[in-house]
């Protein structure tokens, strides 16, 4: 069992404080995204936990054993890094199991090991060659599979992907979720790729400015943001935010009323394809004005003007729209998120029946 626990882990490089009291508790088996924008604090924490370097306050803690002052190679932790740190003297047998050999494992040992991650990985033709001989994605397997032979309690992955084109990235992403399903070992990942976080973790820890906003699956991320800036930073393409005023009746949304309870002013949030051009039972209705039409292949992305606000909502492919044409809009109350204005924290918004 590898369980990992970061207790209240502060950083401060000089006066800057990076990490402002980081908490949380990552179980056996999990594969759990850190995720945010450059400097949000992700990879620093990474770092607390590979022991690159230490806090400043708190403790990391694996499997009940305190890692403050260990050094990073007695912490039995294995990372994986955006550049993929090959020999490029060395084959990619001995690349896989350089590590085993500095640690003095016999010969046997490391050539099971190294034959073992191989197979895990599919990459037994590629032993006999060297790193510049290899493609971006198969230079990202043999870095894994040097993490592999050591069998850690814990893998750290610090923006792995972030070197490939988009083909090699899809493909790569696939390989970690079919490994994480296949071994069951416990991961840390960090990205700022809100499409990598969604598709690979068990759970998600949104960052921004050295605090984690949200920690949850990604269901509950995406569904149930806790803040508005979670809200808009998942999902592509981002969450539309309308102000809404109180009115007689419910919230005056762009030209239509929702009638809830709200009494005070709020931003209301609409993921862009819970907008629909048919006409649903108890729905919203807002009418907009096609502004730009962008196709992706399977779906239409389409601008609408609301007088004065621009959203944006996604249509299937073959629904299509002409520029200037007016058009109602409809949305579950229900696929309905509310904001606070000021502090931008999510807020009950209670719709009243039809």
């Amino acid at each position: 069992m590898s369980t990992l626990e970061i207790r209240d882990i502060t950083k401060d490089f000089g006066t800057v404080r990076t990490l402002q009291g980081i908490d949380l508790t990552l179980r056996d088996g999990e594969f759990l995204v850190l995720l945010g924008a450059s400097g949000c604090g992700k990879s620093t924490l990474l770092s607390m936990i590979s022991g690159l370097s230490e806090p400043t306050t708190g403790e990391v803690v694996l499997d009940g054993r305190v890692l403050n002052g260990v050094h990073p190679k007695d912490r039995d932790i294995a990372m994986v890094f955006q550049s993929y740190a090959l020999y490029p003297n060395l084959d990619v047998a001995r690349n896989i199991g350089f590590g085993l050999e500095m640690r003095g494992a016999p010969k046997a040992q490391r050539d099971a090991a190294v034959a073992e991650a191989a197979k895990v990985l599919r990459i037994e033709h590629l032993l006999d060659r060297r790193p510049g001989d290899l493609s971006g994605g198969q230079r990202q397997r043999v870095a894994i599979g040097r993490a592999l032979v050591r069998k850690p309690k814990l893998f750290l992955f610090d923006e792995p992907l972030s070197n490939l084109d988009a083909r090699l990235r899809l493909e790569m992403r696939s390989e970690l979720k079919r490994l994480h399903q296949q071994l069951g070992v416990t991961m840390v990942y960090v990205t700022h790729d809100q499409i990598e976080a969604m598709t690979l973790a068990t759970r998600i820890a949104v960052m921004q400015g050295g605090r984690i906003e949200q920690l949850g699956t990604p269901e509950e991320i995406y569904e149930r943001p806790a803040s508005r800036f979670v809200a808009e930073f998942m999902g592509a393409p981002p969450m539309n935010m309308i102000e809404a005023a109180p009115v007689p009746g419910g919230l005056s949304v762009a030209g239509a009323l929702l009638r809830c309870s709200a009494t005070e002013p709020v931003v209301v949030g609409i993921r862009p394809e819970a907008l629909k051009t048919e006409e649903m039972p108890g729905a919203l209705t807002l009418r907009g004005t096609v502004d730009l039409v962008e196709l992706t292949g399977p779906e239409r992305i389409v601008s609408f003007n609301l007088g004065p606000k621009r959203i944006t909502v996604t249509l299937p492919a073959e629904r299509r729209v002409e520029l200037g044409e007016a058009l109602d809009l409809h949305v579950d109350p229900a696929r309905i998120s509310a904001f606070d204005p000021q502090g931008g924290l999510r807020g009950p918004l209670k719709v009243l029946a039809r």
